[in-house]
């Protein structure tokens, strides 16, 4: 973990994964225990962000990592 210089932002380092069997992309940070999410892409869900599921999505097609394959990809 880093605060930035103007002491007003703080970076973290977090794990990205892709589980096919809830279809969720789940979110950790080793800077906080208690950071674990899931992200889905339905909005009407509780976990729902379209948006970050995308974002994510393409973050680990990127990297080579396991990634949701049917899910479109939106443009920037």
């Amino acid at each position: 973990m880093r605060l930035s210089k103007n002491g007003k932002t703080v970076t973290l380092e977090i794990s990205a994964w892709w589980n096919s069997k809830d279809g969720k992309i789940h979110i950790s940070s080793k800077d906080s225990k208690s950071l674990i999410l899931t992200v889905g892409d339905n909005p009407a869900k509780m976990r729902g962000h379209p948006k970050l599921f995308h974002e994510l999505t393409k973050i680990l097609k990127k990297a080579g990592a396991p990634a949701p394959e049917d899910a479109p990809q939106k443009p920037n």
